[in-house]
């Protein structure tokens, strides 16, 4: 498939999913440290927590709704939430207003409009696509994802202290103009069926849209998975690099005969950047490399690399080294990721792609908090067997995605064997 062939409405989702991303990594990275200089470190804190409760209500409530009403209404509803809270957040941090309490309130009611938007945005891809095409949408994806990230950290970073009103005034912009192009230009690609019991409240209905994703195991089998591989990712700025701040002092590098000094802090820097960078300018090159692999066997291969070379962050401190596991483990990441999420469109049924995508949102979450607590467990335990610990939540979390791949494979010879047969007595 070329990417001309891509659905129109994914084509125009990708390049809005960059403006988006631009436009949260140019705020995001920044919040804690806004709030705590506007109102101290404690209640940033409930703040935080309470913007990622938000999120996770918006998104379980998207996802229901998406699935009873269509994704476009959806996406349009949210994006205009979106909108309205930066402007009033722009307004709240303008020469007219200082208001960081008022600020924390359009902040949560922002996250509960992006925590809907993301189910309906997600399913949508999976509704026009098929199995094959799904991985190099999701890699686009995924690679416009990271140079969001990579432009967006460098806008903020430079506009966020001394041009918060434009900047927020900025993001409403680009957010309207996101809302137009869905109105204008963006068609459903869902239309649901009418419900049969008409007399069962929304919320005991979706209840039980949710219970039934937890009854679905090879679901909840994907969701372990994804949530033991990505507490890798979570590490590498949680205890990794807490570790790499205690343990590399600071000392001379030299860099293509540039000298710097070179400290624990900058080191995880570098090896974010790394990141970024390998996966802007290799990931259509990753693609193509294995475009001739089984799907299984490049998804269990990638993850292996990936978590042999993550997880021995945890007691690396030989510099030269890092870079190499750095590079390496990117690589493993580039190889896995767009099988990975095209693996939701095989996993999910059609009528509850939604709500199946609002909770599959939990794996960051779930990830953030056993990433926490392993800097609790990293203070009783030696850095390599924090190492061993890590490796064996990412092998666990290989294994269980190759068996899940396995099953899906045998389900599509049977379809398949199904077909074959229907056509022959036809």
């Amino acid at each position: 498939m070329r990417i001309r062939d891509i659905h129109p409405n994914i084509q125009l989702r990708l390049a809005m999913q960059f403006l988006g991303g631009l436009v949260s990594m140019a705020v995001i990275p920044f919040m804690a440290i806004y709030f705590a200089q506007k109102i101290g470190a404690t209640q940033t804190g409930v703040i935080l927590i309470l913007i990622v409760i938000s999120g996770i209500i918006g998104g379980f409530i998207g996802g229901h709704i998406s699935d009873k009403i269509g994704r476009r209404k959806i996406l349009i509803y949210a994006e205009l939430g979106i909108m309205v809270t930066y402007f009033f957040i722009a307004l709240c941090n303008s020469p007219w207003f200082d208001l960081p309490y008022v600020s924390a309130a359009f902040f949560v009611l922002n996250m509960f409009a992006g925590g809907m938007f993301q189910p309906a945005a997600q399913a949508m891809i999976i509704d026009v696509t098929d199995s094959d095409s799904r991985k190099l949408v999701f890699t686009i994806s995924y690679w416009l994802g990271n140079l969001a990230t990579a432009i967006g950290g460098i806008v903020g970073a430079f506009l966020f202290k001394s041009y918060l009103f434009e900047l927020f005034l900025g993001i409403s912009v680009i957010t309207f103009l996101s809302v137009l192009i869905t109105i204008l230009f963006i068609s459903e690609t869902y239309t649901p069926e009418p419900s049969v019991n008409q007399s069962k409240s929304s919320s005991k209905e979706m209840v039980q849209s949710y219970s039934t994703v937890l009854k679905d195991k090879l679901f909840m089998f994907y969701i372990i998975g994804a949530v033991f591989i990505f507490t890798l990712e979570q590490s590498l700025t949680n205890y990794v690099g807490i570790r790499l701040e205690r343990d590399i002092p600071e000392q001379s590098a030299s860099l293509f005969g540039i000298d710097f000094m070179l400290d624990g802090t900058k080191m995880l820097g570098f090896l974010r950047t790394e990141n970024t960078l390998i996966v802007v300018l290799f990931s259509a090159v990753v693609l193509f490399l294995f475009k001739r692999w089984k799907d299984r066997w490049t998804l269990v291969v990638g993850m292996f690399i990936f978590s042999v070379c993550f997880s021995a962050f945890a007691f690396t401190n030989n510099i030269l080294f890092l870079l190499v596991l750095g590079f390496v483990g990117t690589f493993g990441e580039l190889m896995y990721v767009p099988i990975k999420q095209a693996m939701i469109g095989d996993l999910a049924p059609s009528n509850a792609r939604s709500t199946y995508m609002a909770f599959y949102s939990l794996t960051f979450y779930g990830a953030m908090i056993i990433a926490s607590l392993l800097i609790i467990v990293g203070e009783w335990v030696s850095p390599l067997i924090m190492g061993g610990i890590l490796l064996i939540l990412g092998l666990t979390g290989t294994l269980m995605y190759h068996s899940i791949m396995k099953t899906l494979e045998a389900k599509g010879k049977v379809v398949q064997e199904v077909k074959v047969k229907a056509s022959v007595s036809s």
